[in-house]
């Protein structure tokens, strides 16, 4: 039962109403309006959240309205979990665990109610580890005992799967459209990881602006060139979008098509880990990001803690598990979201008066009205499938650039990418046998679990 608000000060960090161990913030009550999040939500969320579609119609069968019903009822859950839980992170997709998941259940499981099965499973799965972890408080100390070529091969493995899709299995896509979908992926390169770019943000403000904005330029510079090379069409559409949520949750839900088979989870149960390690290094990034804006903001205090923050994600995804398995969409931390508000946050009480508030505006206090709008979705339908390329790819180059300092020694270095291959390419019961071997009786590794528990240290992955 959530009781009486813990503060009158609706800047101060627990205001709100306190339940159990989390705090539920009422939308312009508790978190306050900041347009500038806002307007920006609407635009470089809005563009990115649709990216699912093209793989909810290709490898799940579902038409483009049940696809938008879908990725409502996902995005609806994930956004007001934050209104919710009250954590201090903008929540997103497990990115790294995107290409490893599509990959596992399209070369596994045959097209139809199973494939949402097994992302019920995995949502479950994902769910019951968080849930154990938290509380028995073996988070830090299990993470801490994983060998460095093990953390790293999990991301290189996530990189390798994302080029796999990108330029191989659906290589298509640069076939009809190759054009916008290679200046996509050049504009997106260049103003998300170019080292001459990035040093001139720094002298020039317009050029940091374009920046924050994520996939949006290559989005644009898609539909731009798409248009003039004859390979992009728009088709508006006017008025309100119904999405036929009892249709698609006829299709979905396990309370419709039937719950996993016990063996499901044990075949997801290695991937579920893998997407649980993924986790915890997007919390520890959080967190070092808070705590680093942190004296900035000493009249906003924030409140990190893992195990609560655990039990948040474990409750969100069971609920999402029933009405919208989505599992990639089961993340703690969008990352690129998380650092542009606290960018914002950490200038001032004038541009955002506590940082509950900025995150709320950004995703819309919890409510993606964008899947109700015709005009807006027949803006983002033609540059779907560009989209999905360009996440995917820009995975890859992330993921390459997180996992590549993990590693010190060439030989760690050679394991790590053996299991990388090993989880992209194989089922994860094989890769999971190769990574044991690799790191035992190859690299050396020996778990010292009394030694990690004696000095728990956070993930540096």
């Amino acid at each position: 039962m959530m009781n009486k608000p813990v503060s009158d000060n609706p800047n101060a960090r627990s205001s709100g109403w306190r339940w159990g161990p989390f705090t539920f913030r009422v939308p312009f009550l508790h978190l306050k309006f900041v347009p500038s999040q806002f307007v920006q939500g609407v635009v470089v969320a809005s563009a990115t959240s649709l990216i699912m579609a093209p793989v909810m119609i290709g490898y799940f069968g579902l038409s483009f309205e049940e696809a938008l019903a879908l990725l409502m009822l996902a995005n609806t859950v994930l956004c007001a979990s934050f209104v919710v839980f009250g954590e201090p992170f903008a929540p997103g997709m497990l990115t790294p665990a995107f290409p490893l998941v599509l990959t596992f259940i399209v070369s596994g499981y045959p097209e139809g109610p199973e494939r949402f099965q097994v992302m019920t499973a995995l949502s479950l799965s994902l769910a019951g580890i968080a849930l154990v972890f938290s509380l028995s408080g073996l988070s830090r100390r299990l993470i801490s005992a994983l060998p460095v070529a093990l953390k790293a091969g999990i991301i290189f493995g996530a990189a390798i799967s994302a080029l796999d899709r990108v330029f191989i299995k659906d290589a298509a896509l640069f076939e009809s459209h190759p054009v916008s979908a290679i200046t996509a992926l050049l504009v997106a390169l260049l103003f998300t990881f170019s080292a001459p770019v990035q040093a001139l943000r720094t002298r020039h403000k317009w050029l940091d602006s374009i920046c924050c904005l994520g996939l949006l330029p290559g989005f644009v510079a898609a539909a731009v060139v798409g248009v003039i090379a004859g390979e992009i069409q728009f088709d508006m559409r006017w008025g309100l979008f119904l999405p036929p949520v009892a249709e698609t949750l006829a299709k979905v839900s396990p309370l419709s098509i039937g719950w996993p088979p016990a063996t499901m989870y044990l075949e997801v149960l290695p991937l579920a880990f893998v997407a649980y390690v993924i986790l915890f290094g997007d919390f520890v990034t959080g967190t070092e990001m808070i705590h680093n804006a942190q004296p900035a903001r000493e009249d906003d205090p924030v409140d990190t803690n893992f195990e609560r923050s655990q039990i948040a994600v474990a409750l969100r995804n069971a609920v999402s598990a029933v009405f919208a398995p989505l599992f990639p969409y089961q993340g703690v931390l969008w990352t690129g979201v998380h650092a542009v508000v606290i960018q914002t946050w950490q200038r001032g009480q004038e541009k955002m008066s506590n940082l509950h508030s900025g995150i709320g505006s950004y995703y819309g206090f919890g409510l993606p009205l964008i899947y109700l709008c015709w005009p807006w979705i027949s803006l983002i339908k033609p540059i779907m499938a560009i989209a999905l390329m360009l996440t995917l790819a820009l995975t890859a180059f992330a993921c390459i650039m997180v996992a590549a300092p993990l590693v010190k020694k060439p030989l760690e270095m050679v394991c790590a990418l053996v299991i990388g291959f090993m989880l992209a390419m194989f089922d994860v019961w094989t890769a999971l046998g190769a990574a044991i071997f690799l790191l035992v009786c190859i690299n050396g590794n020996v778990p010292r679990w009394r030694k990690s528990a004696a000095t728990p240290q956070p993930a540096q992955d």
